[in-house]
This record gives structure tokens, sequence and C-alpha cells, in this order.
């Protein structure tokens, strides 16, 4: 049986791995839309998939971080939760409500995964 701090970095590494993937998912969205449909502002909508790609290798990184039991997947991933907190936050304001409380939720939960999954010390 695993120990417990050892299955706190595989949680996190599997959460953030299911958000690089949604952002992936999404960057493919766009651009299956970006080429099916007319597109008024290309440059945005490209910087906005180039983003959604780098974000997710970022997170797939931080991932492979959390599994290794290492610290450089915590700093982007607290990061990304923070954010995607805040998106839900506006999503909630705009009427989005059920999307804004599955993606706070999802952020909120990652976030606590990540604070959780910090090396712990064997001197005491």
């Amino acid at each position: 049986m695993t120990s417990l701090p050892a299955r706190i970095h595989t949680i996190a590494a599997w959460l953030v791995r299911i958000e690089a993937t949604f952002l992936f998912a999404l960057g493919a969205y766009l651009l299956a839309r970006t080429l099916t449909s007319a597109v008024e502002e290309l440059d945005a909508v490209i910087a906005e998939i180039v983003f959604l790609l780098l974000g997710g290798i970022g997170l797939f990184v931080a991932g492979r971080g959390f599994l290794q039991q290492r610290n450089f997947g915590r700093g982007p991933t607290v990061l990304a939760n923070l954010i995607a907190m805040g998106v839900a936050y506006y999503m909630i304001d705009g009427d989005r409500v059920l999307l804004g409380v599955i993606l706070g939720s999802y952020a909120f939960i990652t976030f606590l995964a990540a604070l959780a999954s910090i090396p712990r010390s064997t001197k005491d």
C-alpha cells in the first residue's frame, strides 16, 4: 500500500493531466471552428490556440513533476487553478452558473491537491 503523500501526488498529477487534456480539446475545438467558419479576428484566435497548447504542455509537465514528487509542478498548478477559479467566478456572474460551479469546483479541488502535495521533510 502506498503512503498518503504518494497518493496525494498521484491524485494531483491525474487532476492536472485531466486539465491539460481539456485545454488540448478546447484548442482543437477552436481550431476546427476556425477552419469551418468565418473568423473576424484570426490573429486573436490563433493566439488563443497557441496559449491553450502551451498551457496544456505546461500542465502535463507539472503532472510529471507531481508523479516524481518534485516541486516544479506545484507553482504552475496553483497559478493555473487560481486563474480558473477567477474565470469560474466571472462565468457565474455572467449567468453561466452550472459551468462556473463545475469549473470552480474542479479548480478548487486541484488547487487543494497541489497544495497538499508538498514534499514532507523526514527531519522533525
